[in-house]
């Protein structure tokens, strides 16, 4: 089951934005172009000038939402999370959806008067058809140049904070603790383990509870591998390779592996 809060790598660049616009913007005058899927191969005047017209319907959309993506990923504390690249991907779609639709509206077919209809219509017959191919090549691009931006490592991140009280299924299930004192927390099956600090040193307190539950509650916690989250200002090393990777964090030695967009992210840290 995907986790919807799980943090995930940003296209945050203008640069790498705008070489995506024009990959999509690209893509669908191609496909017009080669597939005419849509009986477009009556030959017309400026044929392929028109149809080379969608591209800038899809470039601008992308490039004028960028703005706001950024405004929701820097007030997210540079976070990007899964539900958030879900709902970019429906809300640029349909910015895209309308301008295509006005574009063939009027300079494809020259008509002047629409509906309501007339535009559910487009995009059940020309937009839709076109997300299936375009949506997985847009979320791999946007990985590809993606990042995940991890905060420096600071010390004084581990004194005492707010309190925070963390919550299983089971009534019973509760732990109050300073949010600086969470360490890690490990999911085994249908239990996560949550790994705090206290006077008498580490501790472990166990929740029925999943992962992505657990991590709802810990504003400090980072998803560095689908079965661990991590307080990174406890970060002691970054290890191993592109292959195998894995880090280590005070007061415990275990080692604890990530994900290769962590490795790349917290390899850039300075580490203790």
């Amino acid at each position: 089951m995907i986790s919807f809060n799980k943090t995930i790598s940003y296209t945050k660049n203008w640069k790498h934005t705008f070489l995506i616009a024009l990959v999509l913007g690209a893509l669908v005058p191609i496909l017009l172009m080669t597939l005419e899927p849509f009986d477009n191969s009556n030959i017309f005047a400026y044929k392929y000038l028109i149809i080379s017209g969608y591209a800038p319907c899809i470039i601008i959309p992308v490039l004028l939402v960028h703005p706001l993506e950024n405004y929701f990923y820097k007030i997210q504390t540079n976070r990007w999370y899964i539900v958030n690249e879900f709902f970019y991907i429906i809300a640029t779609l349909f910015v895209i959806f309308l301008f295509t639709f006005f574009y063939h509206f009027y300079v494809v077919s020259g008509l002047t008067s629409f509906t309501y209809k007339s535009i559910f219509d487009f995009v059940k017959s020309f937009g839709l058809p076109f997300t299936p191919i375009a949506v997985p090549l847009w979320l791999y691009l946007r990985s590809k140049y993606g990042l995940i931006e991890i905060p420096l490592y600071d010390k004084s991140g581990t004194k005492k904070t707010n309190a925070i009280t963390i919550v299983g299924n089971n009534k019973s299930e509760t732990l109050t603790i300073s949010e600086a004192d969470f360490i890690f927390a490990k999911a085994q099956q249908n239990y996560v383990d949550v790994y705090y600090n206290t006077e008498n040193g580490m501790q472990q307190e166990t929740f029925r509870s999943t992962l992505s539950n657990i991590m709802k509650q810990l504003p400090k916690a980072w998803q560095v591998h689908r079965s661990y989250l991590v307080n990174l200002d406890y970060l002691k090393s970054v290890e191993g390779n592109a292959r195998k990777r894995y880090i280590k964090i005070s007061p415990t030695e275990e080692t604890i592996p990530i994900s290769q967009v962590y490795y790349k992210a917290l390899s850039k840290l300075p580490q203790c």
